[in-house]
């Protein structure tokens, strides 16, 4: 991998932050341990301390998309460099023609829109 494509983002100033992960499969190694493995990604994230909400999704049988909200950018990179984290980064590392992955970090939307029913950030004060 490329040094130049990984960046550290900036969180120093950031209270609320979106986290998007996207990871697809190139191969049949790389379709078997996202399988088996996306699952206990998905529990992990959401145990996180400082996780607000995590939204998976399946955009299909070879790409999933994780969508996760975080109080803060202390939380959210004590997230990646967890035992969870650091296995699945190990394993894209290892075997590079196996997986594509890509995160992408957001501040919170100064905007948002919602039908029937909040989501994200909005979803922790919403009262039922």
């Amino acid at each position: 991998m490329s040094s130049t494509l990984v960046q550290k983002p900036n969180l120093d100033q950031a209270q609320h932050l979106t986290l998007v992960i996207g990871m697809s499969c190139r191969n049949l190694r790389g379709f078997i341990y996202m399988w088996t493995h996306v699952f206990s990604f998905i529990l992990a994230t959401k145990k996180a301390e400082g996780c607000v909400q995590v939204l998976p999704g399946i955009s299909g049988p070879f790409e999933i998309l994780l969508v996760s909200y975080w109080e803060n950018g202390k939380v959210m990179m004590q997230f990646v460099g967890s035992k969870t984290h650091r296995k699945w980064m190990s394993f894209i590392y290892k075997n590079p023609r196996s997986m594509n992955l890509f995160n992408e970090t957001y501040g919170r939307p100064q905007t948002a829109n919602y039908i029937n029913k909040a989501k994200g950030y909005a979803s922790c004060v919403e009262k039922s």
